[in-house]
């Protein structure tokens, strides 16, 4: 993995406690952690956002996923990083609540990563280096029949929050 030294991520341990600031993609070759933070956007009839990744990605390109987000930037909280994650990705700031926190491993290494929910708006301006394209699907067929290929931690956030 491509390390990047233009955004600085806090390197956290196992138990997500500060020990440094580095470059972006560098915390797993310390034996270390990083920060992520994604939300899962949802209408109240239960269904779920869904978009599919740009083939240009480097990571997971051309996947499908839930969680709307990436890594937090030195000195962001997760909340901050997911408000920032949302406006980027698809020009929104709804309201959220966080209900995961969990540790797991990434493309680039072990991460932290915190869950919020949050009301899809009608209105989304997707960012096409983010976002090739998306729907809104009942959760229950995202689970019973996902979309392919799809990134395993939307499923796994899915399958907690609403299994």
């Amino acid at each position: 993995m491509t390390v990047s030294h233009d955004e600085l991520v806090d390197y956290v341990d196992a138990e997500d406690r500060f020990v440094r600031t580095g470059p972006r993609g560098g915390a797993g070759e310390h034996r270390l952690h990083y920060r992520t933070a994604a939300t899962v956007l949802v209408t109240g009839r239960r269904d779920v956002l869904v978009y599919r990744r740009p083939a240009a990605a480097k990571v997971y390109p051309g996947h499908h996923n839930v969680l709307v987000g990436g890594t937090a930037r030195a000195g962001e909280t997760y909340r901050a990083a997911a408000r920032r994650e949302l406006a980027e990705e698809l020009g929104i700031s709804p309201v959220q609540r966080e209900v995961l926190k969990l540790r797991r491993e990434s493309p680039i290494g072990p991460c932290h990563l915190a869950v919020y929910l949050a009301e899809l708006p009608a209105r989304l301006e997707p960012d096409s280096a983010e976002i090739d394209r998306y729907e809104v699907l009942p959760v229950i067929s995202v689970l019973s029949n996902p979309p392919q290929p799809f990134i395993p931690d939307g499923l796994d956030v899915l399958r907690r929050l609403f299994s």
